[in-house]
């Protein structure tokens, strides 16, 4: 779905006699305030969606706003894909819509400009005020009984704000019907459906090698706290840690029991008993093992380089990333989620598996936002009810984790 013909627009600053334009200055100030709110603040991919519209039309370059150039420039996609098969922007956009409809039934102040995103458009619309009243997008729109005579006003008055009311009251009930059955739901039915608890397998120092005696002692009763305490099998990343958290605080919110166990204490018994998410992939064996016969896996090319192999495409590597690269440059890391029912424990399997840790921080983002999750309805159809490779993409600045980035999937 492309952008067709364009919406009147008013040109900024004009006044048409209903409308007085609002200016440049008024309309960042408003966006500033959309994207502050708490439905656009915790999305970077809506937030630059939105934040990219406005600033080209307000730069006069409507005629860019179109499906591909914003596939380009917003999610790097490359100039000649495939619009047909990737959904990505008319996904976006239709999530950019249903945000901005929830930031005006919110607690919005009265004068505030109205940005209006047209169901088959990419231009955004700008609505001052019409003589000192803001415009109710929804009263608006309700016809008009001809003249009113002034004993009968108020009932009518009154009467158009009860059926407003109504007709916003409807909206949010379909809404949260709407998100009680969303993709993030849809992604993990596996695990929530079960009547098992959750394991979250975490991956600790000890990594994915057979410890030596010294480091992983079978007798714990000859160390004291310190050595204990430093045991790489006691030991998890801090990003790790996080990550952990916000999936236990995702099942938490959701009623679903869980309990965790870091990966060298993790048995196939405790995988083949619960359903389990498995966080880390060098650094967790069981990652390692449960996903090293897919499409994509990890393979170490190099001493200290790890490469997401395509196995459909053996030639590709340029999913890697080497431990020996300074901290401080690290550009780019890639993981890998999956969900798939594991004939060999019989239980289902998720995983949040970065080649190092901000791939992990990004996998665990992706795994727990509703919005970055949406993005699979436009990219890998049919995926509900089937078992699910994907790998991810983030940009590393200073040393932290971006957004992530769908750049495969693999459904069967």
């Amino acid at each position: 779905m492309t952008s067709s013909t364009a919406p009147q627009v008013p040109r900024i600053g004009q006044n048409d006699g209903d409308h007085q334009a609002p200016s440049t200055g008024e309309i960042r100030e408003q966006l500033a305030r959309i994207l502050g709110s708490p439905v656009f603040k915790n999305s970077k991919r809506y937030a630059e969606v939105l934040r990219y519209i406005v600033e080209q039309t307000l730069a006069g370059n409507t005629e860019h706003l179109k499906e591909r150039t914003i596939g380009v420039d917003v999610f790097g996609r490359e100039p000649d894909y495939d619009t047909g098969s990737d959904h990505v922007v008319r996904s976006a956009m239709a999530e950019v819509r249903k945000r901005l409809a929830q930031y005006y039934q919110g607690d919005v102040q009265a004068g505030e400009l109205h940005l209006d995103l047209q169901p088959g458009s990419y231009i955004p619309q700008f609505r001052g005020e019409r003589r000192g009243v803001q415009i109710d997008p929804l009263l608006a729109e309700l016809p008009s009984a001809g003249p009113i005579s002034r004993h009968e006003s108020r009932p009518r008055w009154i009467a158009a704000l009860i059926v407003g009311a109504l007709l916003l009251v409807a909206t949010v009930a379909i809404r949260s019907v709407t998100l009680s059955n969303d993709s993030l739901r849809k992604f993990w039915r596996p695990v929530l459906d079960s009547s098992k608890e959750a394991l979250l397998c975490i991956g600790n120092l000890e990594g994915g090698k057979l410890p030596t005696a010294q480091e992983s002692p079978s007798d714990l009763r000859g160390l004291d706290l310190g050595e204990f305490h430093r045991l790489p099998t006691q030991t998890i990343h801090v990003a790790d840690a996080i990550a952990l958290a916000k999936l236990v605080g995702f099942l938490q919110a959701r009623g679903k029991p869980w309990h965790i166990a870091v990966q060298s204490e993790t048995t196939f018994s405790d995988l083949r008993n619960d359903p389990a998410i498995l966080i880390g992939l060098m650094n967790n064996d069981w990652s390692e093992r449960l996903i090293g016969k897919l499409r994509y896996r990890a393979e170490k090319v190099a001493p200290r380089k790890v490469l997401i192999r395509d196995t459909q495409n053996p030639a590709k590597d340029d999913w890697s990333l080497d431990y020996s690269t300074p901290l401080m440059k690290v550009t780019r890391d890639y993981a890998l989620v999956v969900r798939f029912f594991d004939p060999n424990t019989g239980q289902p399997v998720i995983t949040a598996a970065g080649i190092s840790i901000f791939g992990t921080s990004a996998a665990a983002e992706f795994l727990t936002d509703p919005g970055e999750m949406s993005m699979l309805n436009g990219i890998a159809p049919g995926w509900e009810k089937k078992n699910l490779e994907i790998v991810l993409s983030t940009e590393v600045v200073l040393a932290k984790s971006g957004r992530p980035r769908i750049i495969a999937t693999h459904v069967w």
